[in-house]
């Protein structure tokens, strides 16, 4: 196990949150965090996904048809 040093209001936020949602302990609560970030980080990815095919008007369904056949768009 490994340990952070962390400023001190940054502990107290982390241990209220960890109280907060029950958490057993910070490790945990770090983790589901991490899923968190994650999730969102592949969120935005896929918005910029979306767009990038608006701009290129080209539908998803289409792609996925072009996908499968191998085919370049």
């Amino acid at each position: 196990m490994k340990t952070i040093s962390i400023p001190q209001d940054l502990h107290k936020q982390l241990v209220n949150l960890k109280l907060e949602l029950g958490e057993k302990n910070a490790a945990e609560l770090i983790f589901k965090l991490l899923i968190v970030y994650r999730q969102q980080k592949f969120l935005k990815i896929g918005e910029l996904f979306r767009k990038k095919l608006k701009e290129k008007n080209i539908e998803f369904e289409d792609l996925l048809k072009k996908s499968r056949n191998g085919r370049r768009i």
